[in-house]
């Protein structure tokens, strides 16, 4: 076996094999072993590809069992949120809804940049955060008077009202004050003044105008940010863990109130897109 019949043989893959060898006059030998190389590494060339590919995709199957994960850890804290609050533990209630706020912080920030809002995943979050930052801080309240189970009725329903106008057309923006820092504010107040009812009457009612006022408040891409915004987030799970309860439960009401406060100067990536 000559010429080019031979060259094709000792590229040594089954691609080869495949393809047939005509007779090649000798002036075209280079050129025709030059393009049956290349018809040999196309299939090769094309395995990379797919590779890749199905190594991006399982990457982001991955983040989105991350989110989901997270988001399920949340709705579950809450309903343990509802337990503690019906048997009169408002300290476990109010902590297991700070460990919520965290939570909820780290799936807004994983899942938008990555683009992984997927619908199934999407869903699983709203329902966690109607049930924890709705339900379970609302049962901060009490239900033991009229007037309190008429307020934790308000504030479940104003919260529902927050995550029906989520959408507001404008990017980097939501339409009225998150859901889960007026909880933050909610649990903080719960644990400083040990479960005051009037206090945290005052508080939920304060809360209730800023989710239904309908203002714009900026994406608040915490882990994905600047670093000090990165740091304050560390600082609030390691005071979580470690610190003092009464210290912890201030720090997570200054940050909740100065994003209530201050959301463009301090929180906002871009002012501009506020009231369009």
């Amino acid at each position: 076996m000559s010429g080019p019949q031979a060259s094709c043989w000792a590229q040594g893959t089954s691609v080869c094999t495949q393809v047939a060898c005509p007779a090649v006059d000798k002036e075209d030998k280079i050129g025709g072993v030059n393009a049956e190389c290349q018809v040999s590494h196309g299939p090769c060339t094309s395995f990379i590809l797919i590779n890749d590919q199905s190594h991006l995709c399982m990457n982001e199957f991955s983040w989105k069992d991350v989110t989901n994960a997270l988001s399920l850890a949340n709705m579950i804290l809450g309903l343990f949120s509802i337990f503690c609050s019906f048997c009169k533990k408002c300290y476990c209630a109010s902590w297991m809804l700070l460990i919520s706020f965290l939570l909820d912080t780290a799936v807004g920030t994983i899942s938008k940049p990555l683009g992984l809002c997927s619908k199934s995943g999407v869903e699983l979050n709203d329902f966690a955060v109607f049930t924890t930052f709705g339900l379970a801080s609302a049962l901060l309240l009490g239900v033991e008077g009229p007037l309190n189970g008429f307020l934790a009725v308000i504030y479940v329903l104003a919260a529902t009202f927050r995550l029906c106008f989520y959408s507001t057309g404008a990017p980097f923006t939501y339409k009225g004050l998150p859901c889960r820092y007026a909880s933050c504010v909610l649990a903080s107040t719960c644990l400083l003044t040990k479960g005051n009812t009037f206090i945290l009457s005052c508080m939920a009612s304060l809360m209730i105008l800023f989710m239904m006022d309908q203002s714009y408040y900026p994406h608040d891409e915490i882990l994905g940010s600047e670093n000090w915004k990165k740091l304050i987030y560390l600082g609030g799970v390691i005071m979580l863990l470690l610190s003092p309860f009464s210290l912890t439960a201030f720090y997570c009401l200054m940050w909740s109130l100065s994003y209530i406060f201050f959301p463009d100067a301090l929180w906002g990536k871009a002012a501009g897109f506020r009231r369009h």
